[in-house]
């Protein structure tokens, strides 16, 4: 399986550099083999620029910018980008030594509008394959 590589060496998250040249399409069409047509979707938040504190500021704009960037790849891959949900901003649990907390952006309805578009789309006659690391959306399959 010539795609299956996304983690790094050590069993980690791969680097947003191997994420960012990934060949999306490639390793869909290999999963599915059956030389069919497919649309492919990628559901992702609506992002906003939150600017309460600095933190956040930088956060939420390097997202806007991350997102930007990896919507001009899957596209150029025939992936159609859907925005749905949107991202939250948080306050992480204050840290038990110091007392410091720190801001946690986190996507929020993502998996609700994935879940509406496949109603939508559910017929006799079509196929959906779902790929998602988000574990929210398992006891629905």
């Amino acid at each position: 399986m010539a795609y299956a590589h996304l983690l790094g060496d050590n069993g980690n998250k791969a680097t947003r550099s191997v994420v960012e040249n990934y060949n999306f399409r490639g390793l869909i069409e290999e999963l599915l083999a059956d030389n069919l047509p497919s649309e492919v979707l990628w559901f992702g938040a609506r992002l906003r620029l939150y600017d309460q504190f600095p933190e956040i500021k930088i956060k939420s704009s390097d997202a806007i910018k991350y997102q930007a960037k990896f919507v001009n790849l899957i596209q150029n891959q025939k992936i159609t980008f859907i925005k749905v949900g949107h991202l939250r901003a948080r306050e992480s649990d204050s840290c038990e030594k110091c007392g410091h907390k720190i801001w946690k952006l986190a996507e929020k309805g993502v998996d609700v509008g994935l879940a509406v578009r496949m109603v939508q789309e559910a017929d006799k006659n079509t196929e959906i394959v779902v790929i998602s690391a988000d574990t929210d959306l398992l006891p629905a399959f």
